[in-house]
């Protein structure tokens, strides 16, 4: 039987202050800031194996917030 194991990346985003930030919670349940853009952090992660299962988006006024799913196989 496959098993997998999931990571999410969190991003959120304000406007009106200009300012970003992109965390990790990989599965040892730890939340990381990382260095970087949404699109390099993915990058990273597809590198490691993680491949994009699912994306969320909301927000409202001048705050927005993304949360992207990935999986990979266990070794």
């Amino acid at each position: 039987m496959t098993s997998w194991e999931y990571a999410s990346v969190i991003t959120a985003n304000d406007a009106e202050s200009q300012r970003a930030g992109v965390s990790v919670k990989l599965p040892n349940g730890k939340l990381e800031r990382q260095q970087g853009d949404t699109s390099s952090v993915l990058n990273r992660l597809g590198a490691e194996g993680w491949e994009l299962v699912s994306y969320h988006s909301s927000g409202a006024g001048t705050w927005g917030f993304e949360q992207f799913w990935l999986k990979r196989q266990m070794s």
